[in-house]
């Protein structure tokens, strides 16, 4: 989408089974495996703030403690969760001109500490997220609410900032009752709705109490979901303990989830070789070894996700604000030799932007920049840079872990070896990396988007229109962002994914990234690890949706 103190606490004691009768011939029940699950999140949260959050580790988390209205099911249809039903024009939830929402709420959902969840926390949660001085990375999703560009555009020191969060299209209508305005129909709004950060219920009495740091402490970061915050170590681990108060189903078997950060992946997967870890990703060069273990080869677990990686381009530094360098680099990156060689066949280069699996998909896109260095070569010479002379420097950035260092190094040969043109690397810190996106101070860095709702507008909508709030590429079209204004509204649905796919292929003519793969994941998970359930929309760590049926069976 985009990737999440007191000292440790004891380890949580075994339960114990029902005692047998006492007898001669049947010895006492063996107590129970310790219910901990140890997992990597790979590096340090930015934030676990949900209406902040949007990098994937981070809603690993957000994810466990908050619960919203509405969930994704393991097939990724919706299903009720705060909200009593999904609303319809039949069970008057939906207006029948689509611009009114009614959510009615369950009257026995509860926060961690016991106290009821109510309407106006999600209000006060939603228009948190459209304010100015928030800087929600997500805030354009939730531009068709009656009031909110307007709110979420305005000078976080504007004197009318009150006026415009009292005007904007959200009210608690009773204590068991939100009611949601509309600006025009959205075929996707309850999609978006169901995203299980942004617009999660929030206590405005534990964030005001915690002030800058009310993610930090379990005393203030108080939830709705299945676990809760024990322990967050900086840079170190996050510990997440079972709601005594929660309400859903199923009731958590953990009694504890513990999340590393291990920033390296070898170091990582060593851990999990040496029992410390319960589940891992796989390096990319141990790979074909894991598969012919005969041990590990049957913990794999191949994940495919909707998910695709690219290098984006701030289109405004040079050489990149130039079309034709771009459509020079894509054609000078063999994106199938990268999958083979690099992610040792792990993964699917990609044509286009929509990921295989997902609404939207065209596999027919994209060919015309598929790998030719000769034609790349012309190219970059059409566009003023025979032979790569007279580019300015080109640096490219990314996380530094060795995944991410193995992807450089490859692009950089081929740009190399194919175009004569020399590219700096320049590793940094994820934070770091992901700080100089969102600031737009960078030329060229490597990155990911994974599907938060199954739908061709969750890729393209906010993504890539001038005015999206996770567009930080600087790419404007005026052609895309007309086809995409007019498929945001089209409730036609064979007329709405033309649109879509009409958007895509403007996208794709000027490449404001440079396309390599879609991702697909391999994990181990040990045995005795069940019901560990994966979706092609997890977050940091795949299963991140299900922990609460997750155990631990020895």
């Amino acid at each position: 989408a985009t990737p999440t103190k007191a000292p440790p606490p004891a380890a949580a004691a075994p339960t114990t089974a029902a005692a047998a009768p006492a007898t001669a011939t049947k010895p006492p029940a063996a107590p129970a495996a310790p219910q901990e699950l140890r997992l990597n999140l790979a590096s340090e949260p930015d934030t676990t703030d949900p209406n902040k959050a949007h990098r994937a580790q981070e809603i690993t988390v957000v994810r466990q403690v908050f619960v919203p209205l509405l969930l994704f099911k393991k097939d990724l249809s919706l299903t009720p969760a705060v909200a009593k039903e999904i609303p319809s024009v039949a069970n008057g939830g939906i207006s029948n001109d689509g611009k009114t929402y009614t959510f009615k709420l369950r009257t026995d959902a509860k926060w961690s500490d016991g106290k009821p969840v109510i309407a106006k926390e999600f209000v006060y949660s939603i228009k948190r997220m459209l304010d100015p001085k928030t800087a929600a990375e997500y805030a354009s999703f939730y531009y068709d609410i009656v009031g909110a560009e307007e709110l979420n555009t305005a000078k976080p020191d504007s004197t009318d900032l009150q006026k415009l969060i009292d005007a904007t299209g959200v009210r608690a209508v009773d204590d068991a009752s939100l009611e949601i305005k509309l600006k025009n129909p959205r075929p996707t709004f309850l999609q978006v709705m169901a995203l299980d950060w942004p617009v999660v219920p929030l206590r405005q009495d534990m964030v005001e109490k915690g002030g800058d740091k009310w993610t930090d402490s379990p005393d203030t970061y108080i939830g709705n979901g299945p676990f809760k915050l024990q322990e967050w170590k900086h840079q170190e681990r996050i510990v997440l303990v079972p709601n005594p108060n929660w309400w859903g189903d199923p009731k958590p078997k953990l009694t504890k989830i513990t999340l590393l950060m291990i920033n390296d992946a070898t170091a990582a997967f060593a851990s999990y070789k040496a029992g410390e870890l319960d589940a891992v990703s796989v390096p990319p060069p141990d790979r074909p070894v894991v598969v012919a273990d005969p041990v590990l080869g049957k913990e794999v677990v191949r994940i495919n996700e909707l998910i695709t990686f690219g290098g984006r381009y701030n289109v405004l530094q040079k050489p990149f604000d130039n079309v034709k360098v771009r459509q020079a680099f894509q054609m000078a990156f063999d994106r199938k030799t990268f999958v083979d060689a690099v992610l040792k066949g792990v993964g699917k280069p990609a044509y286009s932007w929509i990921p295989p699996g997902m609404p939207g998909y065209n596999a027919a896109l994209g060919k015309e920049w598929d790998f030719n260095p000769a034609k790349a070569k012309q190219t970059l010479a059409d566009a003023g840079f025979p032979e790569g002379k007279g580019l300015p420097p080109i640096k490219f950035q990314f996380a530094d872990t060795q995944a991410n260092k193995l992807s450089a190094q490859f692009l950089q040969a081929q740009f190399k070896d194919n175009l004569g043109v020399n590219v700096e690397l320049d590793p940094m810190d994820a934070k770091a990396v992901s700080k100089s996106i969102n600031d737009k101070q960078y030329q060229w860095a490597w990155y990911g988007w994974g599907a938060d709702y199954p739908d061709p507008d969750n890729w393209l909508l906010e993504l890539w229109t001038s005015k999206g709030t996770i567009n930080k590429s600087n790419w404007s079209s005026q052609k895309f962002d007309d086809l995409a204004k007019q498929a945001a509204a089209e409730l036609d649905e064979p007329k709405r994914l033309k649109l879509w796919d009409d958007a895509q292929k403007a996208l794709i003519e000027e490449l404001p990234t440079m396309l390599t793969y879609h991702r697909e994941q391999m994990w181990v998970v040990k045995p005795y690890v069940k019901e560990f359930i994966t979706t092609a929309m997890d977050g940091g760590v795949p299963g991140d949706r299900f922990f609460a049926t997750t155990s631990i069976q020895k």
